[in-house]
């Protein structure tokens, strides 16, 4: 059994390390990981390489399509996920002012499907006082339903609008 560190002397995860690990585990792709917290796939692979050397282990199996968890990568799944929460929840009880509400949500087709559904988990995460309605449809049926007055925002194609 190896020995114990004292306290002081033990390493600290970095909050922004485990979700980048999170992101890669549940994409199960670097690059993919990377275009969701906004970096490069070098820094995202840079990262993991410190985590890896940090807890003295191997979290992924890398494959020429595929990346999969370790058992101590799904073992640290656990732990980080438990971790981002638990950051996310101190920082929101100290964050002011706390908002509630209700915005009516229209985009394109093509975004809806594909982009939003992991934004709006982010964002149900970190404003979990505001209820997102969304409507997804044709770029042009977005832009009148909010001249119309309902829609609160819409995120749109401009390329074309028939979309």
């Amino acid at each position: 059994m190896p020995e114990e560190l004292p306290q002081s002397a033990m390493p600290l995860l970095e909050i922004d390390v485990l979700r980048t690990f999170v992101s890669i585990a549940e994409s199960g792709s670097f690059t993919r990981a990377a275009g969701q917290i906004f970096r490069t796939t070098s820094a995202v692979s840079m990262q993991i390489k410190r985590l890896e050397t940090m807890l003295g282990c191997t979290l992924f199996i890398r494959e020429a399509r595929r990346i999969t968890l370790t058992d101590e990568g799904e073992r640290l799944l656990g732990y980080a996920r438990r971790l981002l929460k638990l950051n996310e929840d101190t920082v929101s009880a100290f964050i002011e002012p706390r908002l509630n509400g209700r915005v009516r949500f229209g985009t394109a087709s093509d975004i809806g499907t594909h982009i939003l559904p992991s934004l709006l988990s982010l964002f149900a995460r970190t404003h979990p006082g505001i209820e997102v309605n969304v409507s997804v449809g044709r770029s042009i049926e977005m832009i009148q339903r909010v001249d119309a007055g309902e829609l609160d925002v819409a995120l749109i194609s401009v390329g074309n609008l028939g979309q």
